[in-house]
């Protein structure tokens, strides 16, 4: 009887073990166990994004990607050289066939597209989000540059300061500072003054040493006509006057293109005739031209050694300008729009996404990824004037600039196809400087 009393104490302790055992590998099973993934916001929206094909396009993807692992949209990125994003976009737009949601916009498209209907107004959700995009630590500049009548047709997603690029060594370089004071009875410095200018390239132009004073775009179309009016803005140059009025043909741009010849005839290499933006920028990375007015979107790859010759020798300076004439310095960039076609599901998908990649927390590794900046907080970030000792230069053209020196009205495109050919001529001389400018101005006024 004792003997049973035992077994049976001895099976009941069995089972609770069990039991308890069991329950604690059931109960470890149910921790173990994933839990059930909340569903992504934007799960399995599928957006197109049309971007100009500049430094900052590769690393929109990144953004792109960042932005698909938090809200489950993807936003698929089509890079596209100038002249290739405007016809694509322009024609989409016009048809209504919504095949991009967003796009990349040249500000000089701002009065255009905004006349047109073609992108939305995103002025209402910029005053609803003002405090979550910290309206104010973007530089005011670059909102003025997406308005058109009070629509903010484009977001700022790229500044930038149209600088002077020149050779800092051979600038400080002891025997070229006596040989070219010698030869001109100044110090040998950045120039202030188109005259130092046009002095300085001349001085560093040795065809024979394959080295050029001063270089440009050339190339007949929008490449020759923008970096013409560079030069037009600081002979104190305007296309339209402030009451809209054609003076492309005044005596300050007169005085503007023929500097502009005098350039190609003496101070560029010969081929600079049919320069692009990337050739130009070739030219000066490989030491072949000593100096070049170009925008700030560039200087980072200066310091690349993979593309760039000149690593470590490059300064960056605000544009000169004629002697007596106040600051003009030029402003540029690119906004970002979203289609008026776009669904408005797809519309506050894009929304979300523009606020992503220009917000504070992307703007830091986008300015390491060859992105512009936009933000007075990036602009004056410790860490990253460490690394881009020119952001000062950036943040004074920024707040001293002109972002209409190239006319955003709605029929900037004309006009810059008018002076892309007219331009073209006076450099190869088909035509001579007043004549060119004359007949601009006549085919500019035709428009209005």
């Amino acid at each position: 009887m004792k003997k049973r009393k035992v077994v049976f104490f001895v099976s009941v302790m069995f089972l609770v073990c069990v039991m308890v055992f069991a329950g604690g590998k059931k109960e470890q099973e149910v921790e173990n166990t994933p839990a059930v993934e909340q569903a992504l916001p934007y799960e399995g929206a599928v957006l197109h994004f049309a971007v100009m094909a500049d430094q900052f396009s590769e690393y929109t993807k990144v953004l792109s990607e960042e932005f698909r692992k938090k809200t489950g949209a993807d936003i698929r990125v089509d890079i596209l050289g100038y002249v290739e994003l405007m016809q694509k976009i322009t024609q989409d737009f016009a048809t209504g066939s919504a095949q991009y949601d967003l796009a990349t916009m040249d500000i000089v498209w701002t009065g255009q597209f905004e006349q047109e209907g073609w992108t939305r107004d995103l002025t209402q959700w910029i005053e609803r989000d003002k405090a979550e995009i910290d309206y104010d630590d973007i530089v005011p500049v670059l909102w003025v540059m997406g308005d058109w009548n009070g629509r903010q047709i484009g977001y700022p997603l790229s500044g930038y300061a149209n600088s002077l690029i020149y050779r800092k060594d051979l600038f400080e370089d002891t025997a070229e500072k006596a040989a070219f004071k010698a030869k001109y009875g100044y110090e040998l410095a950045v120039p202030n003054t188109m005259i130092q200018l046009g002095d300085i390239a001349e001085f560093f132009t040795r065809p024979n040493e394959n080295m050029y004073g001063l270089v440009s775009n050339g190339a007949r179309g929008p490449a020759v006509a923008q970096d013409w009016m560079e030069y037009m803005r600081g002979f104190g140059g305007q296309v339209l006057n402030s009451k809209e009025e054609v003076v492309v043909n005044s005596s300050q741009c007169i005085e503007s293109l023929e500097f502009f010849v005098k350039m190609f005839d003496n101070w560029a290499p010969a081929g600079a005739i049919g320069y692009w933006w990337d050739d130009r920028e070739s030219s000066y990375r490989t030491g072949q031209s000593i100096m070049q007015a170009s925008w700030s979107i560039a200087r980072a790859g200066y310091e690349d050694e993979a593309i760039s010759l000149v690593a470590g020798k490059t300064g960056m300076a605000v544009t000169p300008r004629v002697e007596g004439q106040p600051a003009g310095y030029g402003v540029g960039g690119w906004g970002v729009s979203i289609n008026s076609d776009t669904s408005e599901k797809n519309a506050e998908i894009a929304w979300e996404f523009i606020k992503f990649i220009t917000g504070k927390e992307a703007q830091k590794e986008w300015m390491r990824n060859d992105g512009a900046p936009i933000r007075y907080s990036t602009l004056k970030d410790p860490e990253l004037n460490k690394e881009m000792p020119w952001l000062g230069n950036i943040l004074t053209v920024f707040e001293e600039g002109d972002g209409n020196y190239r006319p955003r009205v709605p029929e900037y495109s004309q006009i810059q196809d008018i002076l892309g050919l007219r331009i073209n001529q006076a450099i190869t001389h088909e035509l001579g400087v007043k004549e060119a400018l004359d007949l601009a101005a006549d085919e500019i006024k035709a428009l209005y």
